[in-house]
C-alpha cells in the first residue's frame, strides 16, 4: 500500500491547483484504499477559511473517503480563518511537526 501525503499549499488565487490534489486523495483512498492524508500550509489554509462551494464539496469528499486532514493553525491565525478550518473536520497541527512525522512514517509528501 501507498502512503501518500497532499501537502496543499495553493491558496484561493489556485483553487483548481488546490482542488486537484485534494479530489485526488480522496478518489485514492476511497477507490484504491491507499494510505493517504491531506496537510494544509500556509495559503492553503485560507484557501480552506474560504466561502467557495468548490472547495466545500472537495472538504466534504474527504471526509467522506475518511482521509485524515489537518492544517497548520498559526496560518490559520495569520489568515484569520480560525472558525472556518476548524469547522471542516480537520485537525490543528504545527507544520514542522507534521512534516516530520508524515516523512518518519514513510509516506511520499506531495506538493499542490
Amino acid at each position: 500500500m501507498a502512503k501518500m501525503a497532499f501537502w496543499i499549499t495553493a491558496g484561493p488565487e489556485l483553487e483548481e491547483k488546490a482542488l486537484a490534489g485534494m479530489v485526488l486523495a480522496s478518489r485514492l483512498k476511497k477507490n484504491r484504499g491507499q494510505d493517504v492524508e491531506v496537510y494544509f500550509f500556509g495559503p492553503g489554509v485560507k484557501l480552506v477559511g474560504s466561502s467557495s462551494e468548490r472547495v466545500k464539496e472537495a472538504l466534504s469528499m474527504l471526509k467522506d473517503a475518511q482521509v485524515v486532514g489537518s492544517y497548520c493553525p498559526f496560518n490559520a491565525q495569520q489568515y484569520s480563518v480560525e472558525d472556518a478550518v476548524s469547522g471542516a473536520g480537520l485537525q490543528p497541527e504545527p507544520a514542522g511537526e507534521a512534516l516530520v512525522r508524515l516523512v518518519e512514517q514513510g509516506y511520499q509528501v506531495v506538493g499542490y
